[in-house]
């Protein structure tokens, strides 16, 4: 392994921390913060391999969380709806491989989590982006990208049975105020 490689996977292990950090969050903003931040790392990370995709993908994350895309305002889901054909139009002009459709789609599961009002279907959604993601990460070579994924995947799923066995729920403005169980039912 070179050390161009070798620097492109120490920054995707940054970007994994923080990833993972936001997955342990209890409130969707925090979830988002951590989440920007870690996409902002990878898209560097993917610089480095060569991913042109991913990079695309990983700005349109970015802007997606800072602008705290709430699926429950019309402005949020504005956002989230429109980031799937800036998406499909960067991955035309950027297309570097059939690999590219595995980003592609991984990002379209990145836009139905967005999409969904409760935590747990933001969760499973979150769960279901990862394999197209374990795809590309391996076309890729991105040891981080694939350990990354799977972690990610075991994490979401871990805290949707910690939220329906009752152990542990996440934060929300109306769960605070008793209005709606944080699953979003």
């Amino acid at each position: 392994m070179s050390t161009a490689q070798i620097v492109a996977q120490a920054v995707g292990v940054m970007g994994i921390a923080l990833l993972l950090a936001s997955t342990l969050m209890r409130s969707r903003a925090r979830l988002l913060a951590l989440d920007a931040a870690g996409s902002l790392v990878m898209g560097i990370h993917w610089a480095l391999l060569g991913g042109t995709a991913a990079v695309a993908i990983s700005a349109v994350v970015v802007v997606m969380d800072l602008a705290g895309t709430d699926p429950r305002s019309a402005r949020g889901r504005a956002i989230i709806w429109f980031s799937i054909p800036v998406t499909a139009i960067l991955i035309f002009i950027f297309w570097s491989g059939v690999m590219d459709v595995f980003a592609a789609l991984g990002m379209l599961g990145i836009a139905a989590s967005r999409l969904s009002y409760g935590q747990v279907r933001l969760r499973a959604l979150a769960m279901a982006a990862c394999v197209p993601w374990i795809v590309y990460g391996t076309i890729l070579m991105s040891i981080p990208q694939v350990v990354f994924s799977v972690l990610y995947l075991v994490g979401m799923g871990v805290s949707i049975l910690r939220i329906r066995s009752g152990r542990w729920q996440p934060r929300t403005r109306a769960a605070d105020r008793g209005i709606l169980r944080a699953d979003g039912s």
